[in-house]
């Protein structure tokens, strides 16, 4: 008989996966940055505005709230300067909403002031670090109230760390292989037997946790996964904005015996 196991799918986490979203754009200090905050949101009347009249806006499934709003910020004060249709970034065909016909009163010089915003709002910048939490090396944290900016904070986030498993998943695929101890793996019986590694993020690439699932009645899989994942000499480590971010993520592992060919 040989024992064979195989990893058939590594590092989902468990927030799952959706189509990156086009975000705002901000022009600041000279620079044009991304806004991954919604301003526009919450303007009270959104829901009424006609944006962009008979005009067809296309679709994008990286753009579900339907229009990509353009902000500048002068004066500590934030200012709606456009609002394009979907395909902003794509198409030579975008379509821009006239902003002097949708908020007459407010409209002023080619600006709107977001009079009716009050909260954070998260301006990223340099190299991205991981997409899908929106890490970027450095972030400031600005606080409006009825759009004037009345504090701001700059982070670094540039001490979060991608270990080389998630980089490259044939690394924990690999490690895996090498460190397994077969004499901890009982005889089993004919069919699959799948133990469910889960890996959690912690305060540094040192400091993670590991647990299992098993949909298995041998309990020495379960302890032999545990075992190797706890030899992981590093793991990844994300901070944002202060904050660390704990994320986890599973690996299907599947463990089966067959007979040796004769």
């Amino acid at each position: 008989m040989k024992k064979t196991f195989c990893i058939i799918t590594l590092l989902v986490t468990i927030f799952g996966f959706a189509t990156e979203q086009i975000p705002d754009i901000l022009i600041w200090k000279n620079d044009t940055i991304s806004l991954h905050s919604n301003p526009l949101g919450t303007y009270p009347k959104l829901e009424k505005l006609n944006l962009f009249g008979n005009q067809n806006a296309g679709y994008s499934t990286a753009c579900w709230r339907g229009i990509i709003a353009e902000w500048k910020i002068i004066d500590k004060k934030l200012y709606l300067s456009n609002i394009y249709s979907c395909d902003y970034s794509y198409s030579e065909n975008k379509i821009k909403a006239d902003l002097k016909k949708l908020f007459p009163k407010e409209y002023e010089n080619g600006l709107v002031l977001a009079n009716w915003y009050s909260g954070e709002l998260s301006v990223t910048n340099g190299k991205s670090i991981n997409q899908e939490l929106k890490i970027y090396e450095s972030e400031w944290i600005l606080n409006l109230k009825k759009g004037k900016i009345v504090h701001e904070t700059k982070f670094d986030n540039s001490s979060s760390y991608i270990s080389i498993y998630t980089k490259n998943q044939d690394s924990l695929r690999n490690f895996i292989s090498k460190n397994i101890n077969w004499n901890n793996i009982p005889q089993l019986e004919k069919g699959i037997h799948k133990v469910y590694g889960i890996i959690e993020s912690g305060n540094s690439k040192k400091d993670f946790t590991v647990k299992v699932k098993s949909k298995s009645e041998y309990k020495e899989l379960e302890k032999e996964v545990i075992r190797i994942l706890k030899l992981l000499p590093e793991f990844d480590f994300y901070i944002k904005a202060g904050k660390v971010i704990n994320r986890q993520f599973t690996m299907p592992i599947i463990f089966n015996e067959n007979k040796s060919p004769k």
